[in-house]
């Protein structure tokens, strides 16, 4: 019995301590920039309320037709009169009608419907790209998040080094207590400095899993590194074919804009036809059953549109208006597109010539810092000089490190206008 019981504990032990084992593997997580792309897009909300609405649309497009689908019904009717003088025989009536009209705004319902899909499957795509950009920035800026707390940590653990070496020449009676307070209130202040970053780095941290659709108690780690990106070439567009979203959907507007302006001309001018037909089969009493039948034609021509200041005529008006404004708007957006394209390449040509610049900087405060830290030891150099040095090192690493993710920023805004591939500038 005691065997059993032992054994039932040793297994049960066993499973709970695999088990566990296993939940802590399974929460955590390595992803690369790629692969942090392909898990938004297939968890974002924002997408799959974009594709309920594209297959909507592309139901639509696909039955766009139906107005001329013909209307068929089919009933039934009983009737018997109630006065003593008449005859007191019912009559029995079983009918079926079948209508079918053909109007002259067909042909634009079918094209606007085609028209409407296109626009939603480049509205889907625009979000596509908008994710895509959002998570790849999301992802570089976790990165100097990262970097930034590793060199805020590198600052603090240099001050507690040169507290504790002035506290032990202070204890030898090397240097006044002075400088063992102010390399204390370093340290002090170097601390929030630190929180600060890990709390940025957290707060990055939850909404980029929040956005790829990973549950919060997950471990996150991203592969790469900031440092890979100090080394971009250089970055132009002149091979490149730009594929404005916003200019291709503007231009698709204008096509809609252009169709409607014809659908107004035919509601306002062109006759519309319609058919139908009736068949009836009635009976009355033991009388022969009777079979009618009624086939029934019209045309329908507008003749309002003839006055000037009819409404058809005025929306015949309207719907050019609305093609005049969207061809500026296309002129105005080329030239934006200009505008921001040249804006981004020349913030671009700024970051790669300031990481060249900060990148001297750091070696430069580097060599400061060793330098003053020797004539520190010597005292031919106060603790002021010092600390000062150390804060020029930490600043210029700072300021690399925004830098290179400014330009990576940078180049993705820039794919992102142009509407090419991410990763297509970047050599």
């Amino acid at each position: 019995m005691n065997f059993f019981l032992k054994s039932v504990v040793a297994f049960s032990s066993f499973f709970f301590f695999s088990a566990a084992f296993a939940q802590t593997v399974h929460t955590k997580q390595t992803l690369s920039v790629d692969s942090a792309v392909s898990l938004a897009l297939e968890n974002n909300i924002s997408l799959k309320e974009e594709s309920i609405t594209l297959k909507g649309l592309e139901r639509t497009n696909k039955y766009s037709w139906n107005s001329v689908s013909p209307s068929v019904d089919a009933g039934a009717s009983y009737s018997k009169p109630v006065a003593p003088s008449e005859n007191g025989d019912g009559t029995l009536s079983i009918y079926g009608t079948a209508q079918i009209s053909f109007t002259p705004s067909l042909y634009t319902t079918v094209k606007s419907a085609k028209m409407n899909y296109e626009n939603g499957k480049l509205s889907y795509e625009t979000a596509v790209k908008t994710v895509e950009l959002n998570v790849r920035k999301a992802f570089y800026k976790i990165l100097y998040d990262k970097d930034n707390i590793k060199l805020q940590e590198q600052n603090l653990e240099s001050a507690q080094k040169q507290y504790q070496q002035n506290l032990q020449k202070y204890n030898q009676g090397g240097i006044p207590r002075l400088d063992v307070l102010s390399a204390q209130v370093a340290v002090e202040n170097q601390k929030p400095k630190v929180q600060s970053a890990q709390t940025t780095y957290e707060n990055d941290l939850a909404s980029f899993k929040q956005t790829l659709g990973i549950a919060q108690d997950v471990e996150l780690e991203l592969e790469g590194s900031l440092d890979e990106l100090l080394n971009i070439g250089e970055i132009t567009i002149e091979d490149v074919e730009m594929n404005s979203a916003e200019i291709k959907a503007l231009e698709n507007k204008l096509e809609l804009a252009k169709t409607a302006v014809l659908a107004s001309r035919l509601n306002a001018y062109a006759p519309t036809l319609s058919a139908g037909y009736r068949i009836q089969r009635s009976k009355t009493g033991s009388a022969d059953a009777v079979d009618s039948g009624t086939l029934s034609a019209s045309v329908t021509i507008p003749l309002d549109s003839l006055f000037p200041w009819s409404a058809s005529a005025q929306n015949v008006a309207s719907a050019k208006d609305s093609v005049e404004n969207i061809e500026l708007q296309i002129e105005d957006a080329k030239t934006s597109l200009k505008v921001s394209t040249d804006s981004y390449l020349r913030s671009i040509a700024q970051s790669k010539s300031s990481i060249t610049s900060l990148q001297a900087s750091v070696n430069l405060a580097k060599e400061t810092y060793d330098m003053t830290l020797t004539a520190y030891q010597r005292g031919s150099k106060d603790l002021l000089s010092l600390q000062n040095a150390l804060d020029d090192v930490l600043a210029a690493q700072v300021n690399l490190k925004s830098e290179v993710y400014s330009l990576i920023s940078s180049i993705l805004e820039l794919e992102n206008v142009i509407g090419v591939p991410f990763g297509t500038l970047i050599k």
